[in-house]
């Protein structure tokens, strides 16, 4: 449908205007570098997709083929949305020509199936300094922030890979550890592939020596995830399920971040620090010796179950001090934290309240990894262990490795 611009001329904003009520509507609002504002909307109106497009000022040919070059990326994402199951899939929209395109901008509203009305919504934002992506809808909200302002302290797209899959298997874990809804975790999940994959490199330079002023060295970059500072979060709506007892709720909230610092008076004497973090909130209810639901009916027969609550935390720190251009001090500080209280019913009185904790921590040099000839060479080893854990049986198996390198 962005080709239909070609022609170059400016077009109303109230150009062939949707109706009031429509049923799917994807709409995409992109800012040209000079200043031009173009909106694209898709409706479905009586199981008719109808478009309308508007235009402030007439564009140029090369704004005109960056603007069709996003044609893919927007029917890439209006499908994802418009499925049996809403899928994100903003990795199209996320690779403009900056020298043309200033911003972009996409919504979607797509109504759902089922006895009550509903909508699953999906707004996405891009500009030179931030990417941005909020998910609504009956199960949930979501949110993915990624900063792009500094690219500095990013790694190459295969550190990037690996790092956003660590992560990745660490929002599996989360969501298993506290009966998350797989629907929503899964929209989280490609939300936050999507949003973090910054890198424009491939392979990192095979030089060793330090780029120009406060720009990060190899050093650096082994002992940082390669990804973009970024925060993001995920939240269930409440259900209450026991009519008996309204209190209890089945509800799940988790968040996770990470923030790059590079301070001080030079290059060759600065400081970089790398923090990311977690939290885990959510409680559900398990059928007596089982992983599964109970089923309430309002009846005392139905009272005998466990109900859970889990907070978890997890946190890494990553540390480098730089003195007359030399590495003088490096270390990584990590810690996790798992706590799980379980109340157990027999019709429907408390028989039992037992909490179970865990936790986790470890400080490691990581000058001598730094300096050893197998950093020099290229071995990523080091990088492999300065991603976030979110347990502490993961964090003692990397302890393990550590102390044995």
């Amino acid at each position: 449908m962005l080709k239909q611009l070609g022609a170059g001329s400016a077009i109303p904003a109230d150009h062939a205007k949707l109706p009031e009520s429509v049923d799917n509507k994807f709409t995409l609002n992109i800012t040209t570098r000079s200043g031009t504002k173009v909106e694209l909307t898709l409706a479905n109106v009586d199981d008719e997709m109808i478009y309308q497009v508007s235009s402030s000022a007439d564009l140029n040919d090369d704004e005109r083929k960056a603007l069709s070059n996003l044609a893919a990326g927007f029917q890439s994402a209006i499908d994802g949305m418009a499925g049996a199951d809403p899928q994100v899939r903003l990795s199209g929209l996320t690779q403009f020509d900056s020298k043309f395109v200033q911003s972009i901008d996409f919504h979607s509203e797509v109504a759902l199936s089922g006895s009550q009305p509903a909508s699953q919504t999906l707004d996405f934002h891009i500009d030179g300094t931030q990417r941005k992506v909020s998910i609504g809808g009956p199960d949930g909200q979501a949110e993915v922030n990624v900063d792009t302002n500094s690219l500095q302290n990013v790694g190459t797209r295969q550190q990037q890979t690996k790092a956003i899959n660590n992560y990745l298997a660490q929002f599996d874990q989360a969501a298993s550890r506290g009966h998350g809804d797989m629907k929503l975790m899964t929209m989280f999940k490609d939300a936050f592939s999507d949003m973090n994959r910054t890198a424009t490199t491939e392979d990192r330079p095979s030089s060793y020596t330090a780029p120009s002023s406060w720009q990060l060295n190899a050093d650096d970059h082994a002992a940082l995830t390669g990804l973009s500072d970024f925060s993001a979060s995920v939240s269930q709506t409440p259900k209450y399920p026991n009519p008996l007892k309204p209190q209890q709720k089945d509800s799940f909230s988790y968040d996770v971040s990470q923030l790059t610092s590079v301070d001080g008076p030079s290059q060759d004497d600065r400081t970089v620090g790398q923090t990311q973090q977690s939290h885990l909130s959510a409680q559900y209810h398990t059928a007596l010796g089982k992983t599964s639901a109970p089923s309430f009916d309002g009846t005392l027969q139905t009272q005998n179950y466990e109900y859970h609550k889990i907070e978890d935390n997890a946190g890494s720190n990553v540390s480098l001090n730089y003195r007359h251009g030399k590495l003088v001090k490096a270390t990584l500080e990590q810690m996790a934290s798992q706590s799980e209280q379980v109340q157990t019913f027999i019709l429907g009185k408390l028989k039992s309240d037992r909490t179970i904790p865990s936790q986790q921590s470890l400080v490691h040099d990581l000058l001598p990894s730094l300096t050893s000839y197998e950093h020099r060479r290229g071995d990523d080893t080091l990088n492999n262990n300065v991603f976030l854990l979110g347990s502490p049986g993961a964090l003692v198996a990397r302890k393990q490795q550590l102390e044995g390198q």
